[in-house]
């Protein structure tokens, strides 16, 4: 199946509508690399830069795509700075450490210009980097029982890493629910049966609704049930025997994919 925040904040319970986010760092990608020095960097430019287009466009298939092998041949020429920090810091070297190179973060600005020109040449539709707040609400269903994931707590922190992550990854603002307020107004059930209206008036500062209940199945593995809604359109789709972080980023890139392909016909 072809699916497709920058920062997970609380619910916002004001009486105003939000219409819109300007996503900050568009041409900004962070890949992990193994050591400092080739041939691990150009392949965490060509990863970064790879992300960088899926961030613009909305379209995740170009992650794979071969569309991309002219200007992932040359990474180099987009690249405006870099940096690293290292995953391990205050770690001192020991065992075989000693031998092998440390995973470190490589944080990349593109050069703008660059990229712009490439979006052409591919003849690649631009999303807008003013982008609708999409509301985030998750229902849990594991062996330690059921749970509306949250902004912050101890619940939920692989799934709440996951989503918080690809959000940022892929330009897509979004809100949690804060477990002061949200979880006076929605419950597990809630989110299970799908009352949109419920979630909408809930938190009425955000422009889309993503809603879904994530379980765990007698083979270890995970199943997901979505639906999207926006205006007045829905969507619903489901997957079956995956990882959670699969489910979890298929979500948000079928978001991504949806509104990027219905501002393009706009």
């Amino acid at each position: 199946m072809c699916r497709m925040t920058l920062i997970a904040l609380a619910w916002l319970f004001v009486a105003s509508a939000a219409s819109a986010k300007e996503i900050s760092k568009p041409y900004f990608a962070q890949t992990i690399v193994t050591g400092t020095v080739e041939p691990e960097r150009t392949r965490g430019f060509q990863a970064g830069l790879r992300d960088v287009f899926v961030k613009l466009t909305g379209d995740v298939a170009l992650a794979e795509s071969p569309l991309l092998e002219p200007a992932t041949s040359d990474p180099h020429r987009f690249v405006e700075s870099f940096e690293y920090e290292d995953r391990m810091k205050g770690i001192p070297v020991h065992d075989e450490q000693g031998t092998r190179e440390r995973p470190h973060f490589l944080r990349i600005n593109f050069k703008p210009e660059e990229i712009e020109k490439e979006l052409k040449r591919l003849n690649l539709a631009r999303w807008s980097t003013d982008r609708p707040i999409l509301a985030v609400w998750l229902g849990v269903e594991a062996a330690n029982g059921r749970y509306v994931l949250e902004a912050s707590g101890s619940r939920g922190f692989g799934q709440r890493s996951v989503i918080v992550e690809t959000a940022e990854r892929r330009g897509i603002p979004i809100v949690l629910p804060s477990g002061h307020d949200a979880a006076m107004h929605v419950d597990f059930d809630n989110i299970e049966n799908k009352n949109i209206q419920k979630l909408k008036a809930t938190a009425p500062s955000v422009d889309a609704v993503l809603c879904g209940v994530l379980s765990v199945n007698e083979n270890g593995y995970w199943n997901m049930d979505w639906v999207f809604a926006w205006k007045d359109r829905s969507q619903t789709w489901s997957l079956q025997n995956v990882s959670f972080d699969t489910a979890l980023k298929d979500g948000l890139h079928t978001y991504a994919e949806i509104l990027s392909r219905q501002a393009e016909s706009d």
